[in-house]
């Protein structure tokens, strides 16, 4: 059962970050990695976080919990979780505190599992480790950690063995055991599926629908596998070059994307869309986060690219209900406004 109280969850959104800007620094500009995000997750959502390589996404989850590396640093916004009811700014939060809110209520499934295991410990210890760092009652760890590994699959006879005799499917399932023993309401997985074949990426999907019903979980899903996307989510955001470019329930943005980067990302992958033939990359790079092109980020590349699109930083717009999208084809000005080419 989550620590949030079921009562709350149409009360507040579970996670509400605000004008959130997270940058890198370089000997020469920063990295804008995160400019501008503005994102809401209500209790029981399943959010996929998509985009290309660089875009962002990883940055974002890790910045809810406070993980960037040593020149990252959160420049501006808020993240505010509900904790029972009450409100709290992570990013206002002193370090101590946030040893105690990861994993107890938000808590991270990462890319690489064989990053998050110690080689030397058991599984037993890993997740004995983590409940009693969190002063879980003695008598409740063998219980907790045996309810858990039977939910994930995990025979109880393995508890004894180390990260490495186990295949790599198995130790990503030990890396959502680890993210899931302390009872968090909230999971952001990076990429959880990555580098495992396609019927172990299955399992472990399979695995975390189940999970999310068992244990009431809200979830952040990072991953560019949109075919992963369409499975597991409700709901989905898009960011191109640090920010949020469009959002939506998950069968709204497929059926019909609202953005031109959106609409490049499914023409891309094959078995998205019934209605797509043939398949087309999106021309050109990501720009330059420490250059940013002024007005919107993707003019360069849109293929609906006009003059106001590079002058002038688009406004949110909603195309259809629940969907909202940062682009100026939505715009009465966008039709007036000279052509440009790519």
């Amino acid at each position: 059962m989550s620590q949030l109280d079921i009562s709350e969850k149409e009360k507040y959104p579970v996670l509400e970050i605000k004008d959130l800007q997270v940058f890198f620094h370089t000997k020469q500009k920063p990295v804008r990695a995160v400019d501008g995000v503005n994102l809401a997750i209500n209790f029981g959502d399943s959010l996929g976080l998509v985009g290309e390589s660089g875009c962002g996404k990883s940055t974002l989850g890790f910045s809810i919990l406070r993980l960037l590396k040593s020149n990252g640093e959160i420049i501006n916004g808020s993240v505010v979780v509900n904790m029972n009811g009450t409100r709290v700014d992570l990013t206002k939060l002193p370090e101590r505190q946030m040893e105690r809110i990861r994993g107890r209520y938000v808590s991270m499934i990462f890319q690489a599992a064989q990053d998050s295991l110690n080689p030397l410990q058991t599984i037993r210890d890993h997740l004995s480790d983590t409940l009693e760092a969190h002063d879980i009652a003695e008598e409740d760890i063998e219980s907790k950690i045996n309810e858990l590994l039977i939910d994930l699959e995990i025979p109880l006879s393995r508890l004894d063995d180390r990260p490495h005799q186990f295949s790599g499917g198995m130790q990503q399932r030990i890396s959502i055991a680890l993210a899931l023993i302390l009872d968090p309401f909230l999971v952001i997985a990076d990429e959880p599926t990555t580098a495992l074949d396609v019927l172990v990426q299955a399992r472990i999907i399979g695995i975390l629908k189940s999970l999310k019903k068992i244990h009431n979980l809200s979830l952040i899903f990072i991953s560019h596998d949109l075919g992963v996307i369409a499975d597991i989510t409700n709901k989905i955001a898009v960011m191109y070059a640090g920010q949020i470019v469009e959002t939506g329930p998950t069968d709204v943005v497929f059926s019909n994307p609202g953005h031109p980067y959106t609409v490049g990302l499914l023409n891309a992958v094959p078995n998205v869309r019934k209605d797509i033939e043939t398949l087309s990359s999106i021309p050109g790079s990501p720009p330059d986060l420490k250059n940013p092109p002024s007005g919107c980020r993707f003019h360069p590349r849109c293929p609906k690219a006009k003059k106001i699109c590079q002058e002038k930083f688009p406004s949110f717009w909603s195309p259809t209900q629940d969907q909202i999208v940062l682009c100026h084809i939505y715009d009465p000005e966008y039709e007036t406004s000279p052509e440009v080419k790519l």
